[in-house]
């Protein structure tokens, strides 16, 4: 699901298209501004390839072509998967897209060939299947490619290599280990978020360096996969939009209109699809945190962790965004994870201490709540296995809220 609207809580919705939807009109302001520069009369377009969705359940998924805000020359285009029986209509997860994407780059090709009259000048890819996709199109097509990973899997399921036949029925990690490694030594360029995501700490083993050696046993051995060495390697860092992460100390800046919202979502007594379980001492620092509701993202943990210190349920509230209840998830990992945290709920009696609440579109409105959390005295906590980067880090930091995370990955280079 990549839209604008009405998609931030399907599965991989959160930094997936937050990213893209900054980084594509920041590209276009640049390109227009060194056009100008340079006294070139040229208008850039950019075009975000997306799979259309036929049943796109409320979002903007099921329409060809869309503009991007912000923007005056950038679009969504979007083309459906097909195969020999036709288009398919539903969703797909992305671990199970590999069969679908040959001949969704070549109806791409046509689709690009149609929209732009031209061939691009660039081709910049993002994820696993995003890169194989620009990989086949670059060299079908003869142009520069771009690969921005954000999170290679292989390091976020530790053993994956070795035990990947284990894997294999509901990861799929032969094929997007495959398609890691040709989009990686296709492209003329990577760029990366942080230094350790290319080649790690002297404890952790980077996503790229990772690619060097392994072996799937029975499919294949790599000796030589990549050089983390090459100048290939770009470290570019993502950022917090400053008109909407601003410190909650800028008094004259706090978007206080928002705050009966911010209380009824924090402090309702109304438990219902958006908001779960009920917060009974307001006058108690709130621990938050905000992420999609999967194994490596690690919420559940957060909440075991919190429901067995006593100290700690005596002291502060824990609040969790994450996931949508409103919304029937079609992903098998999300789904266990929901069913762990009802449980969690269940077993520990945390109604009274703790509040669940959907995953939140309003990105206006998720600034100032976490500036609301730093007047409780609260902090934001981040406790996934790995995370490539962490926006949610710099959102809150930014903030001015207290921040703890894991130092796995991204974090242990924003927090220093």
């Amino acid at each position: 699901y990549f839209a604008q609207e009405n998609v931030l809580g399907y599965p991989y919705t959160g930094g997936q298209v937050v990213y893209i939807l900054h980084q594509v009109p920041a590209l276009e302001r640049e390109m227009l501004k060194r056009l100008k520069v340079q006294g070139l009369d040229i208008t850039p377009r950019i075009l975000i390839v997306t799979r259309l969705l036929p049943d796109a359940v409320g979002t903007t998924c099921g329409q060809r072509l869309e503009k991007v805000y912000g923007s005056e020359h950038s679009h969504i285009l979007r083309v459906p998967f097909r195969t020999e029986k036709g288009i398919v209509r539903k969703w797909v997860s992305r671990f199970e897209v590999w069969p679908y994407m040959e001949t969704f780059t070549e109806d791409v090709a046509k689709e690009l060939a149609a929209e732009l009259q031209a061939k691009p000048d660039l081709i910049i890819g993002n994820y696993s299947e995003g890169n194989l996709v620009a990989s086949l199109l670059a060299h079908k097509l003869g142009v520069t490619q771009c690969t921005i990973a954000h999170a290679l899997e292989k390091t976020k399921y530790p053993d994956s290599d070795i035990y990947w036949k284990k894997f294999d029925e509901k990861y799929h990690f032969s094929s997007q280990f495959t398609a890691d490694l040709i989009a990686m030594n296709h492209t003329d360029f990577i760029i990366t978020s942080t230094f350790q995501e290319i080649a790690g700490s002297k404890d952790t083993v980077g996503q790229y360096e990772s690619h060097q050696a392994f072996t799937m046993p029975g499919l294949y051995r790599v000796v030589h996969g990549i050089d983390v060495f090459d100048p290939k390697f770009n470290v570019v860092s993502p950022g917090a939009d400053i008109n909407l992460y601003f410190p909650y100390s800028e008094k004259e800046k706090r978007l206080t209109a928002l705050h009966p919202e911010i209380e009824e979502l924090l402090y309702s007594d109304v438990e219902n699809e958006e908001h779960l379980c009920v917060l009974k001492a307001r006058n108690k620092p709130i621990l938050f945190t905000m992420a999609r509701l999967d194994r490596v993202k690690n919420l559940t943990g957060l909440v075991e962790w919190y429901a067995k210190n006593a100290r700690l349920r005596e002291l502060v509230n824990l609040v969790v965004v994450g996931d949508d209840r409103r919304k029937e998830s079609k992903d098998l990992e999300e789904h266990a994870e929901m069913k762990k945290m009802y449980e969690l709920i269940k077993t520990h009696n945390l109604n009274g201490q703790f509040r669940w609440i959907s995953s939140q579109m309003n990105r206006v409105r998720n600034g100032e709540l976490y500036r609301y959390i730093a007047d409780t005295r609260g902090a934001f906590v981040q406790p996934a296995f790995y995370e490539a980067f962490g926006l949610t880090v710099v959102e809150a930091m930014t903030c001015g809220l207290p921040t703890f995370a894991t130092n796995h990955g991204g974090p242990a280079e924003i927090i220093v």
